[in-house]
C-alpha cells in the first residue's frame, strides 16, 4: 500500500499563546531571536577588565503562519491592541504582551523534538498576504514579534 503524505508536513512548528489557548497557529519557519550579553569594561589599573551587562534579544521571526483550524484574526486584533489607528493609541504593555511557545514538530507533525518559551512578545511588523488563486496554503508570509526573553526547555 502506498504512503500518504501528509500535505502539512512542510509545517514545522506549531506556536501556541499562552493567553489564547484555544488557537493553534502552524508555521513553515520560526527565527528564534538571537541573544547576546552587553559588554561593559571597567578598572583602574594599566588594563581593562570586562565584566556582563544587560542581557539582550533581538527580533523573533515567524514565516508561513496558518492557524491549524481556519480564519482567524487574532494577529491583526493584536498589533491593533498596541497600536490602534481608529482610536489614535494603545492598550499598556502589561495588557498586549504576550508568552509563546514554539514546538518544533518531526515530520510526523505532531512529536515534539525542542520547545521555546518566548516572554513578553508583541507584533511589530506583519508582511503582506499573498493570496493566489492556484494555492491552498493561503497564509500570513511574516510577522516579526519583539521579544522580552527567551528560554529553551
Amino acid at each position: 500500500m502506498a504512503k500518504i503524505e501528509n500535505p502539512r508536513k512542510v509545517f514545522n512548528f506549531s506556536i501556541q499563546i499562552v493567553q489564547a489557548p484555544l488557537n493553534n497557529w502552524l508555521a513553515q519557519d520560526v527565527e528564534i531571536p538571537e541573544e547576546s550579553i552587553e559588554v561593559t569594561e571597567h578598572g583602574d589599573t594599566n588594563h581593562n577588565i570586562k565584566t556582563g551587562g544587560r542581557h539582550m534579544f533581538g527580533m523573533a521571526k515567524i514565516t508561513k503562519l496558518m492557524l491549524a483550524s481556519g480564519s482567524d484574526t487574532y494577529f491583526f486584533d493584536w498589533m491593533a491592541s498596541v497600536a490602534d489607528v481608529q482610536l489614535g493609541g494603545g492598550l499598556i504593555p502589561t495588557q498586549y504582551k504576550r508568552t509563546l511557545i514554539v514546538n518544533e514538530l518531526a515530520e510526523d507533525g505532531g512529536t515534539i523534538i525542542n520547545t521555546w518559551t518566548m516572554t513578553g512578545c508583541w507584533p511589530s511588523k506583519r508582511s503582506a498576504i499573498s493570496l493566489q488563486r492556484m494555492s491552498s496554503d493561503n497564509t500570513m508570509e511574516e510577522i516579526e514579534l519583539c521579544v522580552d526573553k527567551v528560554e529553551k526547555l
